[in-house]
């Protein structure tokens, strides 16, 4: 059961992500899974006129199938992406495909890598005088085979999978404060992994890893276990707000997550053998959906609840969330290496 592989992954740490993942990973992605357009069909959307919509990534991948959904029953999502030019090719092939949204786009330009173009993304969306009902952190990179610096020199997986999106969220609190207050909520999900289940005696202090210590899964597990941090300081400390954090595993996805890897990511992700684990995209984004748009996760937010697979909460991985100060001590560090770009 998925409670199972949970409680294998939290066992002592001489037992390594390596060995651990391709168990656990493929395990969760074989449990019962949806569309993305059955999500719809339960009745998880509710009247989406109105509401706006941010999704990092929105070109590709799980990113498009999210914008395609929630264009298609009338949100207006703000598509945040590195190439303007290749999203409004891609948005023009989805018109073609799909006919008439009820929703509308708006594509503005970010670089995740970069963290100087966050404040830029944010002052163009203020700029357009919308509200921000969700804000959907889901690009990301992983498992470079060797250490790739960003364009401010940090390691580039927590440069683009934390430290861009944490500065964007930060940014984008007092947007998301004044919707919730008017709205009733608004909601920050977050594309995690159970691979934070592997990380192990993380020392913020140290964040991000030295190009000497660098290791491929470990800094993806470390990665993924800083996302369910940040959706745990996000519940803790905006919840009076009526702002939700959520983390989402959306399983092993047919994308080009990982594409021209070696070891474990070109297992998962490229082999034969690992085909029949895999979801397609419009499985792999029902989870993302359903923690924006579900009425049900208000209710789990108030017990607690932050990580979702396969549309419901489970339990978090991040074996670390419970350890004394570390969400507030992560929330810190990060806080002190994107001061100077806020």
């Amino acid at each position: 059961s998925s409670d199972l592989i949970v409680q294998l992954i939290g066992t002592p740490a001489t037992l390594q992500a390596d060995l651990l993942l391709p168990l656990a990973l493929p395990v969760c992605s074989m449990l019962a899974a949806v569309r993305s357009e059955e999500v719809c069909g339960k009745g998880n959307f509710e009247g989406l006129k109105g509401k706006v919509a941010i999704i990092t990534g929105a070109s590709n991948g799980l990113g498009l199938e999210n914008a395609r959904c929630l264009m298609k029953y009338g949100c207006h999502v703000i598509w945040a992406v590195r190439n303007p030019e290749k999203a409004q090719n891609v948005l023009k092939k989805l018109e073609e495909t799909e006919g008439k949204l009820e929703g509308k786009a708006t594509i503005l330009k970010i670089e995740l890598s970069d963290l100087t173009t966050i404040k830029p993304f944010v002052d163009s969306l203020l700029a357009l005088d919308l509200p921000l009902h969700y804000l959907i952190c889901n690009a990301g990179i992983m498992s470079p085979t060797t250490w790739v610096p960003s364009k401010q020199n940090y390691e580039s997986m927590f440069a683009t999978n934390n430290l861009s999106h944490f500065l964007l969220t930060e940014l984008l609190v007092p947007k998301l404060k004044e919707t919730a207050a008017s709205a009733g909520e608004a909601r920050v999900v977050i594309l995690s992994s159970l691979a934070a289940a592997a990380c192990y005696n993380m020392d913020p202090a140290k964040l991000p890893c030295p190009k000497e210590e660098y290791d491929e899964m470990t800094e993806y597990c470390v990665s993924k276990a800083v996302d369910c941090l940040h959706a745990r300081h996000i519940q803790e400390n905006l919840g009076k707000f009526s702002i939700v954090g959520c983390a989402v595993h959306p399983g092993i996805i047919e994308t080009g997550l990982g594409e021209g890897n070696m070891g474990i990511t070109a297992l998962l992700y490229g082999s034969r053998i690992m085909a029949p684990f895999r979801k397609p995209v419009v499985k792999g984004s029902a989870t993302t959906l359903y923690c924006a748009l579900s009425s049900d996760v208000s209710q789990h937010a108030k017990k607690g609840k932050l990580f979702y697979y396969n549309c419901g909460p489970q339990y978090a991985p991040n074996i670390m969330s419970a350890q004394g100060d570390i969400v507030e001590r992560v929330h810190a560090r990060q806080l002190e290496l994107v001061r100077r770009f806020m």
